[in-house]
Protein backbone atom coordinates (compact mmCIF):
# COMPACT_ATOMS: atom_id res chain seq x y z
CA UNK A 1 0.00 0.00 0.00
CA UNK A 2 1.70 3.40 -1.12
CA UNK A 3 1.09 5.68 2.05
CA UNK A 4 2.18 9.01 -0.20
CA UNK A 5 -0.55 10.65 -2.11
CA UNK A 6 -0.38 10.23 -6.33
CA UNK A 7 0.95 13.42 -7.84
CA UNK A 8 -3.16 13.31 -9.14
CA UNK A 9 -3.95 14.09 -6.07
CA UNK A 10 -1.73 16.53 -5.03
CA UNK A 11 -2.48 18.52 -7.92
CA UNK A 12 -6.47 18.03 -7.62
CA UNK A 13 -5.73 19.42 -3.92
CA UNK A 14 -3.85 22.24 -5.32
CA UNK A 15 -6.77 23.41 -7.34
CA UNK A 16 -9.31 23.21 -5.37
CA UNK A 17 -7.44 24.88 -2.34
CA UNK A 18 -5.78 27.55 -4.56
CA UNK A 19 -7.46 27.62 -7.15
CA UNK A 20 -11.26 27.69 -6.73
CA UNK A 21 -10.95 29.23 -2.39
CA UNK A 22 -13.04 32.38 -3.48
CA UNK A 23 -15.55 30.26 -4.68
CA UNK A 24 -15.93 28.77 -1.40
CA UNK A 25 -15.75 31.76 0.85
CA UNK A 26 -18.81 33.14 2.07
CA UNK A 27 -20.21 36.50 3.58
CA UNK A 28 -19.75 39.93 3.87
CA UNK A 29 -15.31 39.35 3.49
CA UNK A 30 -15.69 37.00 0.33
CA UNK A 31 -17.99 39.71 -1.81
CA UNK A 32 -15.36 42.38 -0.97
CA UNK A 33 -12.12 40.24 -1.45
CA UNK A 34 -10.92 41.83 -4.71
CA UNK A 35 -10.53 45.28 -3.55
CA UNK A 36 -6.65 46.53 -2.71
CA UNK A 37 -7.36 49.63 -0.88
CA UNK A 38 -10.39 52.30 0.18
CA UNK A 39 -11.02 55.70 -1.34
CA UNK A 40 -13.75 56.90 0.39
CA UNK A 41 -15.67 56.44 3.57
CA UNK A 42 -19.16 58.27 4.32
CA UNK A 43 -22.39 58.14 6.40
CA UNK A 44 -25.97 59.08 4.85
CA UNK A 45 -28.64 60.54 5.85
CA UNK A 46 -30.27 57.03 7.03
CA UNK A 47 -27.07 56.11 8.97
CA UNK A 48 -25.72 53.18 6.99
CA UNK A 49 -21.84 53.45 6.30
CA UNK A 50 -21.14 53.69 2.42
CA UNK A 51 -17.28 52.75 1.44
CA UNK A 52 -16.07 52.98 -1.81
CA UNK A 53 -13.17 50.56 -3.04
CA UNK A 54 -10.28 51.66 -5.54
CA UNK A 55 -12.04 49.25 -7.85
CA UNK A 56 -15.37 51.41 -7.58
CA UNK A 57 -17.16 49.01 -5.68
CA UNK A 58 -19.47 50.40 -3.24
CA UNK A 59 -19.40 48.55 -0.36
CA UNK A 60 -22.64 48.71 2.52
CA UNK A 61 -21.60 47.03 5.08
CA UNK A 62 -24.46 45.65 7.18
CA UNK A 63 -26.40 47.56 10.69
CA UNK A 64 -25.27 46.09 13.64
CA UNK A 65 -28.04 43.93 15.69
CA UNK A 66 -30.16 47.34 17.44
CA UNK A 67 -27.68 50.00 16.30
CA UNK A 68 -29.54 53.33 16.06
CA UNK A 69 -27.14 55.48 14.34
CA UNK A 70 -23.32 55.59 13.10
CA UNK A 71 -20.83 58.36 13.07
CA UNK A 72 -16.78 59.17 12.98
CA UNK A 73 -16.37 57.41 9.75
CA UNK A 74 -12.44 57.61 9.01
CA UNK A 75 -10.07 56.41 6.68
CA UNK A 76 -6.60 54.73 7.34
CA UNK A 77 -3.76 56.65 6.14
CA UNK A 78 -2.62 53.68 4.15
CA UNK A 79 -6.36 53.25 2.89
CA UNK A 80 -6.39 49.99 3.59
CA UNK A 81 -8.83 50.09 6.55
CA UNK A 82 -11.71 52.25 7.35
CA UNK A 83 -13.76 52.71 10.69
CA UNK A 84 -16.76 54.11 11.95
CA UNK A 85 -18.31 54.18 15.51
CA UNK A 86 -22.17 52.23 15.99
CA UNK A 87 -24.75 54.29 18.30
CA UNK A 88 -27.03 52.81 20.63
CA UNK A 89 -29.77 53.68 22.38
CA UNK A 90 -29.12 53.95 26.30
CA UNK A 91 -31.20 53.61 28.92
CA UNK A 92 -30.43 57.12 31.00
CA UNK A 93 -29.84 59.62 27.89
CA UNK A 94 -32.04 61.24 25.35
CA UNK A 95 -29.17 60.75 22.54
CA UNK A 96 -27.76 57.38 21.51
CA UNK A 97 -24.10 56.54 22.53
CA UNK A 98 -21.13 55.04 20.49
CA UNK A 99 -20.62 51.29 22.05
CA UNK A 100 -18.53 49.77 19.14
CA UNK A 101 -15.65 50.47 16.70
CA UNK A 102 -15.68 48.43 13.17
CA UNK A 103 -12.70 48.22 11.22
CA UNK A 104 -13.14 47.51 7.66
CA UNK A 105 -10.82 46.03 5.60
CA UNK A 106 -11.78 44.59 1.93
CA UNK A 107 -12.02 40.87 1.87
CA UNK A 108 -11.48 40.67 5.49
CA UNK A 109 -14.24 40.11 8.25
CA UNK A 110 -15.32 43.30 10.06
CA UNK A 111 -13.54 43.74 13.27
CA UNK A 112 -15.48 44.83 16.11
CA UNK A 113 -14.21 46.63 19.28
CA UNK A 114 -15.27 47.96 22.37
CA UNK A 115 -15.51 46.84 26.26
CA UNK A 116 -19.45 48.05 27.07
CA UNK A 117 -18.68 51.40 28.12
CA UNK A 118 -19.17 54.61 25.52
CA UNK A 119 -16.52 54.89 23.07
CA UNK A 120 -15.00 58.24 23.64
CA UNK A 121 -12.39 58.79 20.80
CA UNK A 122 -11.06 56.95 18.47
CA UNK A 123 -7.98 56.63 15.92
CA UNK A 124 -5.80 54.99 13.66
CA UNK A 125 -2.19 55.00 14.50
CA UNK A 126 0.90 53.27 12.53
CA UNK A 127 -0.87 54.46 9.31
CA UNK A 128 -3.95 52.00 9.96
CA UNK A 129 -2.08 48.67 10.84
CA UNK A 130 -3.68 50.11 14.39
CA UNK A 131 -6.67 51.53 15.94
CA UNK A 132 -6.87 53.61 19.41
CA UNK A 133 -9.28 54.02 21.19
CA UNK A 134 -10.68 55.28 24.75
CA UNK A 135 -13.56 54.51 26.55
CA UNK A 136 -14.92 55.86 29.37
CA UNK A 137 -18.70 56.68 31.44
CA UNK A 138 -21.52 58.27 29.93
CA UNK A 139 -21.51 61.58 32.20
CA UNK A 140 -18.15 62.23 33.66
CA UNK A 141 -14.25 61.43 33.04
CA UNK A 142 -14.67 58.68 35.61
CA UNK A 143 -12.66 55.84 34.36
CA UNK A 144 -11.11 56.49 31.27
CA UNK A 145 -9.55 53.36 29.48
CA UNK A 146 -7.44 53.49 26.42
CA UNK A 147 -6.68 50.36 24.30
CA UNK A 148 -4.53 50.23 21.03
CA UNK A 149 -5.34 47.02 19.17
CA UNK A 150 -4.04 45.28 15.49
CA UNK A 151 -6.42 45.93 12.90
CA UNK A 152 -6.24 42.69 11.41
CA UNK A 153 -5.81 40.32 14.04
CA UNK A 154 -7.98 42.57 17.10
CA UNK A 155 -5.00 41.61 19.30
CA UNK A 156 -4.40 43.82 22.06
CA UNK A 157 -1.16 45.52 21.55
CA UNK A 158 -1.07 48.21 24.89
CA UNK A 159 -3.35 49.83 27.60
CA UNK A 160 -3.95 52.24 29.71
CA UNK A 161 -6.19 52.91 32.44
CA UNK A 162 -6.79 56.04 34.09
CA UNK A 163 -6.25 59.99 33.47
CA UNK A 164 -3.72 60.86 31.33
CA UNK A 165 -0.42 61.83 32.66
CA UNK A 166 3.19 62.43 31.25
CA UNK A 167 3.74 58.67 31.37
CA UNK A 168 0.68 57.79 29.43
CA UNK A 169 1.45 56.50 25.67
CA UNK A 170 1.74 58.89 23.26
CA UNK A 171 -0.88 56.92 21.11
CA UNK A 172 -3.38 57.65 23.80
CA UNK A 173 -3.12 61.57 23.00
CA UNK A 174 -3.71 61.57 19.21
CA UNK A 175 -6.50 62.93 17.24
Amino acid sequence: MNMFPSVRAVALIFVVVVIFRPAFQTGFAAKNAAAKSITTIDIDSEGRVHIVQSDGQEVVPPKEKDQVSVASARLAGNKLAAGWLVEFANCCTSYPIPLTLIIYRPGKPLERFGNGMMIADWHFEAGGKQVAFSTNTVHGDLVPQYELRDTSTGRLLDKWDGKLTQEAPAWTNRN
